[in-house]
């Protein structure tokens, strides 16, 4: 059957239904498709600064926390995310503001009549439609996320300004290989000769430093030239002449650091009082986010071992209050769900299990199966999907319950539908 190509006048549900169409992978790693199209339609000579974010885990608050102080000193600032929770517009900002659906539709369109005959990925698209929608409004600085890894994902193409890696551990190892080593030396990719590059991992491994040495990196690394210290109360962040101490954000004090230490690295870090309004201030859809009063209900995107342990840490300090803690978990079938059940294990008092009835979702048979290999004893119910569950969970759990939903973002989508009806 031949395809139906969209145009200017189509929605961006067709353009999006299209771009899922027309491209036999998901993923296809490597920069030559991607940056032969941005050449050809000229999106790689951008006034725009950008800034490359990198990591396993906290890209898009680190994002968040820089758009908001970047923001607060008068710049303007297009950024990009992925992926969405609810609507593709979620992806692309501009001055943190979501656009609408013609921006999108305007630069597929120039895209699809601009890419010849050189095939793009969904997320390759994604990222053109991105740097093609920045140059339009000619922002002063771009937030970067990056999609996958880094050394062969399609953001990868462009010259940044800074780049930044966030966190470091096991995740997509199909791609990335099965070693921190590995994933960090993936990571690093994003790495340019004497150009900034800030790396918040706990951690780091020899690999990152190794090839930040040998291309001539301008590196500053968490540990080393910049510390924060996290108490009950909220943090203290170490760099060059700084000591400032914060109330805890809603983001991880590590990505509020990492972000604090980019821009003063870049002379673009605001007054200490404008940095405090804008951690107090900042919220990240899908992280720790709070859906319900009654019952409580909480949700997060945590879908491999490092997120699920900070997440552990969050509800560690609802359990020394006396909370029980209910734990509805849904996930992909690529993800290490042992690992990332075995991370909150401790603090779940019973679990309520789902299938997610998606592209690469996996079965709750196979979620039972890896909840057997974790160390917990608590009860478990299944449900074969999201909705069923919460269904069930809010008529029966009491006032001394907090029920956190997680696993995925697909899994996060739908307890914010969910709650929305």
């Amino acid at each position: 059957m031949t395809e139906i190509l969209p145009s200017q006048s189509s929605s961006l549900d067709d353009w999006l239904c299209y771009l899922e169409s027309i491209h036999p992978a998901n993923i296809e790693m490597g920069l030559e498709r991607v940056a032969r199209v941005a050449n050809q339609v000229d999106l790689l000579n951008s006034p725009s600064k950008i800034i490359l974010i990198a990591g396993t885990n906290g890209k898009g608050t680190t994002a968040r926390c820089l758009e908001s102080l970047l923001l607060a000193q008068g710049f303007s600032v297009g950024t990009y995310a992925s992926p969405h929770l609810i609507r593709y517009n979620e992806r692309v900002r501009i001055n943190g503001q979501e656009l609408d659906d013609q921006f999108h539709v305007d630069a597929f369109d120039m895209l699809e009549k601009g890419r010849g005959d050189t095939s793009l990925t969904y997320f390759e698209y994604g990222t053109l439609g991105a740097l093609a929608i920045f140059k339009r409004h000619a922002v002063d600085y771009v937030l970067l996320e990056v999609g996958l890894g880094g050394r062969y994902d399609a953001t990868n193409i462009v010259t940044p300004h800074a780049c930044v890696i966030t966190t470091i551990d096991l995740d997509h190892k199909e791609y990335l290989g099965d070693t921190r080593e590995l994933v960090g030396y993936d990571k690093a990719g994003i790495f340019r000769n004497n150009t900034p590059a800030v790396v918040g991992d706990l951690n780091i491994p020899h690999t990152v430093t190794d090839y930040g040495n040998e291309i001539n990196a301008d590196m500053v690394l968490s540990g080393r030239d910049f510390t924060f210290a996290e108490d009950a109360d909220g943090f203290n962040w170490q760099y060059q002449g700084n000591n400032w101490r914060f109330a805890k954000p809603a983001i991880p004090c590590q990505n509020a650091a990492t972000a604090l230490t980019l821009l003063s690295k870049l002379a673009l870090l605001p007054r200490e009082q404008q940095v405090r309004e804008c951690l107090a201030n900042l919220t990240v859809e899908g992280r720790f986010q709070q859906l319900s009063d009654t019952p409580r209900v909480f949700t997060d995107v945590a879908h491999n071992p490092e997120s699920a342990r900070y997440l552990a840490r969050k509800l560690s300090v609802y359990k020394d209050q006396g909370f029980k803690i209910h734990a509805l978990v849904a996930m992909l079938a690529d993800k290490d769900k042992v690992a990332a059940m075995s991370a909150v294990a401790d603090v779940v008092d019973e679990w309520s299990l789902a299938s997610l009835d998606c592209f690469r979702g996996d079965t709750v048979e196979n979620l039972a199966k890896a909840l057997a290999e974790t160390p917990s004893t608590a009860p478990s119910t299944h449900y074969p999907n999201v909705e069923a569950a919460l269904d069930k969970i809010v008529q029966t759990v009491d006032a001394n319950t907090l029920v956190i939903v997680f696993g995925s973002f697909i899994t996060v989508a739908a307890a914010i539908n969910y709650f929305k009806k």
